[in-house]
């Protein structure tokens, strides 16, 4: 019993990725994220695809450590924009980058009760289509 809970847990984990997206037009042919291009305003012509969330947190499918601000912030653009071009965005406007820090708790004999604190970034950004 203790195996199968060790391999569902491993295969959990292997499946969670910090990204997530609503689809509100039409999806388009993937490109490659290089030809993402970032905006923080709209373009006078466009479509919109989904609305994209990302955050810096750590990822089995997607590892990294980003110790500084500006590392999270990097790794939130990065996953915005694979996102955006798996659903045929050729760019992305970014709509919000918020800190946020994760508190967790954890108990043992020896030490009690522990508090962890974690910091990540978080960004959303909508995907478009420019013609």
């Amino acid at each position: 019993m203790k195996k199968i809970f060790i391999v569902l847990s491993l295969l959990l984990l292997a499946g969670c990725h910090p990204v997530s997206h609503v689809i509100i037009g039409d999806i388009k042919e993937p490109i490659s994220p290089k030809e993402v291009k970032i905006y923080l305003n709209f373009p006078e012509k466009y479509e919109t695809i989904a609305l994209i969330e990302a955050s810096s947190e750590f990822a089995f499918k997607d590892p990294s450590i980003n110790i500084t601000w500006q590392s999270k912030s990097d790794k939130i653009i990065e996953r915005l924009k694979i996102k955006a071009s798996s659903l045929g965005a050729n760019a992305i406007v970014i709509k919000n980058t918020e800190n946020r820090t994760k508190q967790n708790v954890t108990f043992t004999d020896e030490q009690g009760g522990q508090v962890n604190e974690s910091h990540f970034k978080v960004g959303t950004a909508t995907a478009i289509f420019i013609q």
